[in-house]
Order: structure tokens, then sequence, then C-alpha cells
């Protein structure tokens, strides 16, 4: 039987078609391109922390670099929970509570302030909070006062690499959402079992002062012009989130993945 030429081309761009569909759609197929994004709050002001099932309850503590600002009455940075937040989500909670912070340096420069998580029951040392998943983005509401200083979040991996992520510039007046993109060459779970969906963590937050601008408001003085009290600047952040990626791959064994239920396997043979 002979074909035309024409059909043989039809026939010949058919099959390449075909070809090119069944193609594109298999890494729909993978699990790499499976994805199952949640937005999980995590800086704890208004409820615990949720990690498999454990609560974890974290307070907020501040430090500053050398020229950070001293009165006979006070040291700075200093930080307190404020009853305060964006319309955005004061509106549907009013009792929102945000992270306040009272800065002042000495000298302008690079000065920073870290923001950092501690365990509501110990000393004030920093206490890493846990990522669960793929985390994609770091999302915070910060309150600006239009100084020219910048924000950054710094993220553990996997293998224990701290990562400093830019979040973005404070210099706008009042509450705007900023969000900070990790990269997906940054490492977030373990890819060997059994494993932990939340290997790496959250470190701190650091606030950057730039060398061109005040490094606190204003000044009191007396009738002297003597300097009698410093007027700081404000930072206040609030709904810290992370959206990530929790989806895990479903296989014969996938229990014996999570450390928890290895623990509880083998202790059950014991």
């Amino acid at each position: 039987m002979k074909f035309g030429k024409k059909k043989v081309a039809f026939v010949t761009k058919a099959v390449w078609l075909c070809i090119l569909v069944c193609l594109t759609a298999l890494p729909a197929l993978g699990d790499d391109n499976t994805v199952e994004l949640t937005s999980i709050v995590i800086d704890t002001l208004n409820g615990p922390y949720l990690v498999d099932g454990e609560e974890l309850n974290y307070k907020w503590m501040v430090d500053g670099s050398k020229w950070k600002s001293k009165t006979s009455e006070q040291s700075f940075p200093l930080v307190a929970p404020v009853q305060t937040g964006p319309l955005a989500i004061t509106r549907q909670n009013p009792e929102q509570k945000s992270i306040g912070i009272q800065g002042s340096f000495d000298r302008r420069g690079y000065n920073w302030i870290d923001i950092y998580p501690s365990a509501v029951d110990g000393d004030g040392a920093p206490a890493e909070i846990p990522l669960r998943g793929r985390t994609r983005f770091i999302d915070v509401w910060v309150w600006g006062s239009n100084l020219n200083y910048r924000l950054e979040a710094y993220v553990r991996d996997n293998r224990g690499v701290i990562h400093t992520v830019p979040v973005g510039n404070l210099n706008y007046l009042g509450w705007r959402n900023l969000r900070a993109t990790i990269p997906p060459s940054i490492p977030m779970v373990a890819t060997v079992i059994p494993r932990s969906t939340h290997a790496s963590t959250f470190v701190k937050f650091r606030l950057w002062t730039d060398p061109r601008e005040r490094t606190y408001v204003d000044v009191k003085r007396d009738g002297r012009g003597q300097v009698t009290n410093i007027v700081p600047f404000y930072v206040y952040l609030s709904n810290v989130k992370v959206l990530t990626d929790v989806y895990e791959t479903v296989y014969d064994g996938d229990d014996l993945s999570y450390p928890k239920n290895t623990e509880k396997l083998w202790a059950s043979g014991n």
C-alpha cells in the first residue's frame, strides 16, 4: 500500500507531537515537581509553635554591635512584646502582639542589632527555631520610620551551614509586608533516612544601620546644652511566618524514615 507524500508528512508530524506531549508530561509524575505548600507562623508571640505535635515556646532577645548606646538608666538595644500590629492582622485579631525594638548607637557606621529566639524558660541563650520541610520564603510584617536601615534573615541548612537572606530595606513609613526568598540551592531537608522533616532552622534577624544615616531619632538636652536622654529609633516586627513545602514521598516503609517512629520501634523491641 502506498501513501502520498502529504499523508506521510501528516502522520510523521502527528507521531512527533505525541512524543513531545508525553515527554512534557513525564516530569509531572516525579516527586521533585510535587509540592504541598503551607504557611506556618513561627514568632510564637500569639501562641505556641507546633512541631510534630510538640509545643515550642520562645521569647525574643536582642544584642547589638560595639557602639550600642548606654546611659545611666538603660543599655540599648531593648526588646519587648507589644500589643500592636498591622491593620491587615489586628482587624481579625485585636490582641495581636509584635516584637518591639528600641535601638541607638553612639557612632554612625555599619552597626547591627540581632533579633533572635530564646527558650522561654532558658537563660537568654539563642535557641534556633526548627523549620519543617523545604522553606521557600520567610514572611514578616515590619514597621519602619523611614530610616535607611536594612533587615536580613539567617537560616541554617540541613548540613549546619548558616546562610544570610536579604529581607528588605526599611526606608518607608509604617507597616509593610516583607518577604525573603530562600534560594533553591540551600538544602533544607536531609536526603537519607531516617531523617527529620525539620532539619533546617531559623537562626535570627539582623538589622543593619547605614553609615550615612543617623543612629538615633533625637536627644534631649538640659539648659546648658548637655545631653540628658537619648531618643532611640524604633522597629516593630509582627507575624513572622514561613511558606514551606511539606510534601513527602510515599513509599513502602516510609514510616521508618522518621526518627520518632524508629525510636519507638526499637524501644518496643527491647
